[in-house]
Parts: structure tokens; sequence; C-alpha cells
């Protein structure tokens, strides 16, 4: 008779709640994001915030009226009598997705009727708390825009980061180069150009397209999308060239060979019978014609005897100099070299450490190295180091809820981004928990102070119920995440503590008090306390991951109740 050999265990079953853990992680990603960018657009964030007066007293001491919020031009400043102090600027919604530590902040940007910045003022940050108050602590960055126009601004790369904050600031800084790029519509002329008038010098004009840059030249295209000429238009660079009692704008037009072919004069704040002397003279709107724009960049009215339209002089002559000083701007603006695209990963020295810290990980976490105790300290305290004290890169529940509601920081975090997926790729494919036993600065700490002859043996009890801290607070992370509670998850771990400059009262009693557990229970802090290592633990493939566990009820019940909220919004 035979003996029946014990029937193995299927390993496909393992392989299916291993599966099954990792998509709910994967789900609650995706509902946190769901319910962020529900909430952010139902709550009026995704056209721009209200801008208080007081809060634009801040960038114009005078200001003391102001006009309707538009999401493209801004929102003109007034003073006491009416006449325009500049405009405000939000970064929001437009740079969004630029992310710094944990989000995205929203940044007002003040510019004067010249076109220079005035200031810097946050409105708003989905960013932590301490780095956000770290930037605005940092004089010299929040006026390093100060005095420079919008082209001069969006064109910046020497912008230092703010030591503490480095990710918040970069980013911040970059939000607002993506909100300056661009032409700046004129205050006093903000309305596009439109097909009617740029038919009168291309009859079979359908389209015209505005620059990159403001002052540059508008493309006219007809209905197939075949170029038919360019625009220069008078204004913005016209409209403090006064004729009788005001500015006036208007386009010149050039072939595809670059020679003029016609002047059309558009709206005025000029008297209405001058101007219309201006619009009905052949003579003077053919005046400019064949000229190329360099030439007229150069043209002076005076030496080439150039007069007035009878009846409009003053009215006339301005819609002249406002011509030369367009073209002259036009000119400028087309000998500028073209701007670098962005790299799609910045990688700055800071990221780069990290990168190199996370294969050095690698290397000591999957080969014998790991197991020669001279080595092992030298990189724990290289770990506390460069990853804490230096750099502050650590795997956090603010940081991961703040990537799953506005997105990863690809290209200004390259580093971080880099340690994070391997805090949670590698245990997830390789049984090893790489992030918490050889990346993490506090985990570090924690080896090197761990307990030997003072330790403390904790009863069955007691340590059953230290065992449920970790997973209670990944019930709070999510109701906070889902409930887009005024709650700072930075405070319920430690690791903004090794950012010493910015770190709050509340992550460094965590901090210390997990530390002081540690130097009497072995990895205190790490078993009873934190809520990332939970996760990532969870997540880790192991011998009984075919198991169900209570920590999977939890994970369900958590995705299936933020589920319910989504669907209920």
């Amino acid at each position: 008779m035979s003996r029946q050999l014990p029937a193995r265990p299927s390993p496909w079953k393992g392989r299916a709640v291993h599966t099954g853990r990792i998509l709910l992680f994967c789900l609650a990603i995706l509902l946190i994001h769901w319910q962020h960018s529900r909430l952010h657009s139902t709550s009026g964030d995704a056209t721009a915030t209200a801008v208080e007066l007081e809060t634009a007293r801040t960038l114009f001491p005078a200001a003391a009226r102001l006009g309707e919020p538009a999401s493209e031009r801004g929102q003109e400043v007034f003073d006491d009598d009416g006449e325009p102090l500049g405009t405000l600027l939000q970064t929001s919604p437009d740079a969004d997705h630029i992310v710094g530590f944990s989000g995205p902040t929203n940044v007002l940007i003040g510019v004067d009727p010249e076109g220079r910045i005035t200031g810097l003022h946050v409105l708003s940050s989905g960013d932590t708390k301490d780095h956000v108050r770290q930037v605005l602590d940092d004089e010299a960055f929040m006026h390093s825009f100060d005095g420079l126009t919008r082209e001069e601004a969006s064109r910046r790369t020497d912008i230092d980061a703010v030591s503490g904050a480095t990710l918040t600031s970069l980013a911040m800084a970059e939000s607002v180069l993506h909100r300056l790029g661009g032409a700046q519509p004129s205050l006093r002329f903000p309305e596009p150009i439109g097909v009617d008038p740029a038919r009168r010098l291309f009859e079979q004009a359908a389209e015209v397209v505005p620059p990159d840059a403001t002052g540059g030249l508008w493309t006219v295209r007809d209905a197939a999308g075949q170029t038919l000429g360019t625009l220069v238009r008078l204004s913005p660079a016209a409209d403090n060239i006064v004729g009788y009692q005001g500015p006036t704008d208007g386009i010149l037009g050039f072939n595809p060979e670059g020679k003029a072919v016609g002047l059309v004069v558009g709206r005025t704040y000029d008297n209405e019978p001058y101007i219309d002397y201006v619009r009905e003279e052949e003579y003077f709107l053919n005046l400019f014609n064949d000229r190329t724009l360099a030439e007229l960049a150069q043209l002076d009215p005076f030496e080439e005897q150039i007069e007035g339209v009878s009846g409009a002089t003053m009215t006339s002559m301005a819609v002249v100099d406002g011509l030369v000083a367009a073209a002259r701007e036009a000119e400028r603006i087309r000998s500028l070299p073209e701007p670098d695209e962005p790299p799609l990963i910045d990688l700055r020295p800071r990221d780069a450490g990290t990168a190199a810290m996370v294969l050095g990980g690698v290397l000591i976490g999957f080969t014998r190295l790991r197991g020669i105790r001279w080595i092992r300290t030298l990189w724990l305290l290289l770990v506390i180091a460069w990853l804490g004290f230096i750099n502050g890169d650590m795997v956090s529940q603010a940081m991961l809820v703040g990537w799953a509601r506005s997105g990863v920081p690809w290209r200004t975090a390259a580093g971080l981004v880099l340690l994070s997926a391997a805090a949670i790729l590698v245990p997830m494919t390789t049984r090893t928990n790489l992030y918490c036993s050889h990346l993490c600065p506090h985990g570090a700490v924690q080896q090197l102070i761990r307990p030997r002859k003072r330790r403390w043996h904790l009863s069955p009890r007691v340590t059953r119920v230290l065992s449920l801290i970790p997973g209670l607070l990944l019930v709070w992370v999510m109701v906070v995440a889902m409930g887009h509670l005024p709650f700072s998850l930075v405070d319920i771990e430690p690791f903004d503590a090794y950012v010493f400059r910015i770190a709050g009262w509340a992550t460094i009693t965590v901090a210390v008090v997990g530390l002081i557990a540690s130097a009497f229970v072995p990895m205190a802090y790490c078993r009873y306390g934190c809520p990332t290592g939970a996760l990532l633990d969870w997540l880790r493939l192991n011998a009984r991951s075919d198991r169900l566990t209570w920590r999977d009820g939890l994970a369900a019940a958590l995705v299936g109740g933020a589920l319910l909220v989504v669907m209920s919004g």
C-alpha cells in the first residue's frame, strides 16, 4: 500500500491573496485621487481662489479695489482714484500638476503696469505646513522675482532652493515660471486679435494664433491651416503712448516674405472722431507697406518727415510711435534664443545622492555585506546623515497621500520618487522590506541603539494592544485623505524631525518618544508605532502571503468605505 504524500499548498492561492493586497493598495490610491479631484473641482479651486483686498495689499500697498477675477489675464488692482496698480496672477489651476514634497502650492504673483513683478504671496498649499512655513520665512526666496519683467522671470534658471524645504520651494518657483510663461494680455486691450480685423489684411484668414511671448508675432492661417502671414500688435507696447487723450491699439500685417502689407487701427482710448479720421485715411494706413520688421524697428518718424493725418495729428502720430515701439519689441523677442525644453527628469546633486543610496541599500540588502558588522554600522550612519539630516528624503504617509492626490513629481523630486518606488516595489516582489531595514533614517537610529542588556520584555497582551496602533493610524490617514480634513499627517510620524529647521513639536515628540522606547524595546517605534512600516510590511511577499489576516479585512473595509464615499459624492 503506497503512502499518500501530503498535499502541497497551491502557489496560485498565495499569489492570489498577495495580488489582492496590491490591487487594494492601488485602488486606495485611485480613490484618494478621485475624491481629491472631485472636491477640488466642486470647491471652486479649479478656477481661482478668491483674493481678499488685504491679501492684495501685501503686493500692492495702495490697493483700494479689485477687479473681476479672470483666469488667464489675472485680476486687476486699482487705487483710490481708480487708476490701475497692476495685476494679480495665480499659479493655480495652471500649475497644479507641479508637486513639491506632498502637493502643489497656489502662489499669488503681483505684476505692475510696466510688467514687472512686485512680489509673491502664498494663497494655499497642499504641501506640508512645516515645509511651506520654512519657505515663507525665507525672505531671499520670496523676493527672488521682484523687479523682473514677466519674460525675464519666465526664463530664470538660477533660483536657489530653500534649505530644509528644497522640494517645496523648487515646486513653487517652477509654478511661478509656468504661470508667467507665454503671452500676457494687455490690461487696456485684453481681447485677443479677432479674425475680422485680420481679414482686412488677409482675405482668406480663418484663424489668428497668439504668440508664445508678449510682444511676439501673431500668426494668420487660412481654413486649411496654411500660414498667410503674421501680425504685429501695437498693444501692449503702445499702451503708454498717448495721442490726444489716450492710447490706441492696432495691427500691422506682414506677408510670408516679411514685407508689411497694411495697418488696421483698432480700439482706442482717444477721441473717437479723431481716430475715425485715421481709420479712413488709406494713404496713412499703407504708409509702412513693403518695409520689413527690422526696418520699422529702426524707423525715426522725425527723420523720415512722416506727417500725421490732417485733423488728427496727435492721434495718428501716437499710432506711428506705437507701431515703432511694437516693432522694436517684436524684433527683440525674435532675437532671443529659444528657451530650452525642461528635461523629463531634472536630476540634481541631491537626487543623484539619494539614487546612489538606493543602489547602496540594494547592494547591502541582497548580498553578504549586510552580515559584516562594521560595514552595516557605517551604512546606517550614512543613511541617517544623508537621507535624514542632509536631504530629508523619507517615505511617509503625508507624502504618499499628497502624491495620490496631486500626482508624482517625477521631474522635480526624482531621487525621492526612486526611493519611494524601491520602498514599495521591492517588498512586493522579493520578500525583503528594503526601505525599513536599510534606507529609513529613523529605523537606522533604532538599529544602532538596539538594547541588549537593558531590554524590556512585554507581555503578550500588551504586545497585541500595541500592535494595533499602526493599523489605527492607517485608518486615520484614510479618513483624513478621503475627508480632506485640516490635519497635517506629518504630525503622526517622526520623519520631519530630521529636517530640524522646519520640524514641528508634534513630529519631534513622536521621534523622541519612539527612540526612548526603542532604547528598551528593540525597534519599538517600527513595531508598534509606524504606519508606513506597517503598510510596507503588509505589502511584502512572504511565506504566509497565502493567509488572510485581520489586516486584510481592515484594508478591505477601508477601501470599501472610501469607495462608498466617492460613489455617494
